[in-house]
């Protein structure tokens, strides 16, 4: 039997990822003093998880296993569409939630005090390697900026969020026409419609953040991509941060390119790396980042990928805004 006057639902999408049965076996400890449940929606998966989900979970009446075609805004859409709970959490199939942390998300949202919560996301294999551990320092460092004001940037990662039902069903759900980014999408939404967003530093769970260079390019490209697709949606001028970056490296690959034609060139170019590993260093050290001598090297790796991610969405999504999404 389900549980009875079920107030919060945790909407976990999968595929391909044995590390949902970790998840969710955490999402099950957690001591709550509401009643919620635990949906879990593969979207075509083609390994052994669908069914190390039914062998764990099958029997166990505060979990409702579900399947759905499409994406993963596709899937927790229709997972938390179905959910009972009139607050939604979202949480990755490869993270890990901390001792307290349903508690400290869901309860400003139960007790009225926010539309939205989110809380840090710290990295699973913080002693791991080197990418890993940047990784780590920089999510860090975005959380303790946050930390600074309770009001919610519409930035914030969707890896360990909660929502209210209503501001959900009157705002819309994630986009899924968005490659990626989805969650800043939604956000940015939701701050439109004029949804109260908090930040809740207890409300801690860990993720399992990139092993290699060449994922870490993937995900930062990956990332561009979607946020490029924002730019259609919102304008350049209001997503124009998010493309400092890409565009300064940019701007430093042009002028070498002209230096093979004018020569004194490659001296604007030297300078203006020097300028930016510079800027990369400060804002390290201002964020109290322990790997802040490392940013001159993952931030040039962010901004090529980044800069490789805009131009594939341009190739993809063309240069109008869509009709609708």
């Amino acid at each position: 039997m389900r549980p009875e006057g079920v107030r919060v639902s945790v909407v976990v999408t999968v595929k391909n990822d044995p590390r949902v049965i970790d998840c969710a076996e955490r999402v099950l400890s957690q001591d709550a003093s509401f009643p919620f449940e635990l949906v879990i929606v593969d979207n075509g998966s083609t390994n052994e998880t669908p069914r190390l989900l039914r062998d764990r979970f099958a029997n166990n009446p505060r979990v409702t296993i579900l399947s759905s075609g499409g994406n993963l805004s596709e899937a927790w859409n229709h997972a938390a569409a179905t959910a009972r709970g009139r607050v939604l959490v979202r949480i990755d199939a490869d993270a890990i939630p901390l001792p307290g942390w349903l508690t400290a998300l869901a309860t400003p949202i139960l007790d009225g005090q926010a539309d939205w919560t989110a809380g840090p996301v710290g990295g699973a294999s913080p002693h791991g390697s080197l990418v890993e551990r940047y990784y780590h320092h920089r999510t860090e460092a975005y959380s303790r900026r946050l930390a600074q004001d309770a009001d919610l940037r519409d930035a914030v990662p969707s890896w360990n969020v909660a929502y209210s039902r209503a501001i959900l069903e009157a705002a819309g759900w994630y986009d899924p026409w968005q490659a990626s980014s989805v969650d800043w999408d939604l956000h940015k939404r939701l701050k439109r419609f004029g949804g109260h967003g908090q930040f809740v530093p207890g409300a801690r769970a860990l993720h399992h953040h990139p092993t290699t260079l060449t994922e870490f390019a993937r995900k930062e490209a990956w990332y561009r991509t979607g946020q490029y697709q924002m730019v259609l949606k919102y304008g350049i001028r209001e997503m124009r941060t998010a493309f400092e970056l890409p565009f300064a490296y940019a701007l430093l690959g042009l002028i070498l390119i002209a230096s093979i034609f004018w020569p004194p060139l490659v001296w604007a170019a030297a300078s203006l790396l020097i300028v930016l590993l510079v800027t990369h260093w400060i804002d390290g050290v201002r964020e109290d980042d322990p790997l802040w001598p490392y940013r001159a090297l993952f931030r040039p790796i962010e901004g090529f990928a980044g800069l490789y991610g805009i131009l594939r969405g341009v190739v993809r999504y063309g240069i109008r805004r869509p009709a609708q999404t």
